[in-house]
């Protein structure tokens, strides 16, 4: 097949040679000039129906690669584009795509239009549908292994008589936004997860979410241990839920959108006791290094008769009419000891110590 003009191609890389039938070119003065892409258009169904054009925030140059948010181009077949170019007369092309994640680089074959009696290929492959006196239009399809890319990167050169022209290159991108949740916690407790499923943090606390997924995304919190106290959301984020959860908007499909990177921040902090009379001023629990705040102590299992747990600056201290010495702490009461062989939740607990002025601590996992 001889062919005028030349093609550009997305994905992988492609060598295409054009040329004019019995025609030596020779060598021009200077080089060539540039290819120029006209427009790049997508299928929204199946391959050659419902193209759509795209507009990209920058025009395509050997300067400066345009960037077009639209992959994935389908969800069930390997990626197609419909390329129009400007090309030099008498012209060589060369046309190399890349899938930018892994790095892979394929040949694309220049096959003749498919029609019933031959419909040739069934993924890799390019074609030229149109010439006219201004622009020449190709299909392309890329192999199968590309329906998954979320970057394709290409490059397209002219070449004239051994000569090539600068490239021509520009990159196709998903549209997606890349989510990022901080999370702020003062024990490591604290967990942060998603819906649609993506971000589960720790661990996983940045992810890209395609816009098919949808408009927005629900983040929720959930503590493990009862001396975690969750503060509340921060970021680009609608708090819901009572508070628990965080809604994130997403971008919404469609071409020439450029994604966002929201960052949402959860913080949560070591419990702060409540259940401390008010006339009594408690100090919050310090970190200590090795071990994690669980509860106030408490008066004992059966606590002395009529003994109430109090906290001053010094620590915790059990005040009563009866047992332990009379204080100057409990204001002419006698004072006895704290414990901590309970939780705060009434548990009976055996691994705990006593850390003054703190409380209750259990050693850090």
């Amino acid at each position: 097949m001889t062919i005028r003009h030349a093609l550009g191609v997305y994905g992988v890389a492609a060598l295409a040679i054009f040329s004019l039938p019995g025609c030596d070119t020779p060598p021009p003065a200077s080089p060539p000039a540039d290819p120029t892409l006209l427009s790049l258009e997508i299928p929204n169904t199946a391959f050659g129906a419902n193209f759509s054009g795209i507009t990209p925030a920058i025009a395509a140059s050997a300067a400066g690669p345009a960037t077009y948010f639209v992959l994935p181009l389908l969800t069930t077949a390997a990626p197609i584009v419909r390329v129009v170019l400007t090309l030099p007369a008498n012209s060589v092309v060369s046309v190399t795509a890349t899938d930018v994640a892994p790095g892979v680089t394929t040949t694309l074959p220049i096959v003749s239009p498919p029609t019933p009696s031959n419909p040739g290929p069934t993924t890799g492959f390019v074609y030229l549908h149109n010439v006219t006196s201004n622009s020449s239009t190709y299909y392309i399809r890329y192999p199968n292994a590309f329906q998954n890319s979320t970057s394709i990167r290409t490059a397209i050169t002219a070449t004239v008589g051994g000569v090539s022209s600068a490239p021509l290159t520009f990159v196709m991108s998903v549209l997606a936004s890349t989510v990022t949740v901080i999370r702020v916690t003062a024990n490591n407790d604290g967990r942060i997860v998603s819906t649609p499923p993506g971000i589960d943090c720790p661990g996983v606390c940045t992810f890209t979410f395609p816009a098919t997924t949808g408009t927005d995304i629900v983040l929720t919190q959930s503590v493990t241990s009862n001396s975690t106290q969750f503060m509340g959301w921060a970021g680009t984020c609608t708090v819901a839920g009572n508070g628990n959860t965080c809604i994130v908007p997403l971008l919404a499909p469609g071409p020439a959108v450029t994604p966002g990177s929201p960052v949402v921040t959860a913080t949560f902090r070591i419990h702060v006791n409540s259940a401390i009379p008010p006339a009594f001023s408690c100090p919050p629990a310090p970190m200590l290094a090795g071990l994690r705040w669980v509860s106030q102590p408490n008066c004992g299992s059966p606590p002395p008769l009529g003994a109430t747990l109090q906290c001053d600056t010094v620590g915790y201290f059990c005040c009563g009419p009866s047992g332990g010495n009379n204080s100057p702490r409990c204001n002419g009461g006698n004072e006895t000891a704290v414990t901590c062989s309970m939780d705060s939740l009434g548990v009976t607990r055996s691994n705990l110590t006593l850390r003054q002025p703190g409380g209750c601590y259990e050693t850090a996992p």
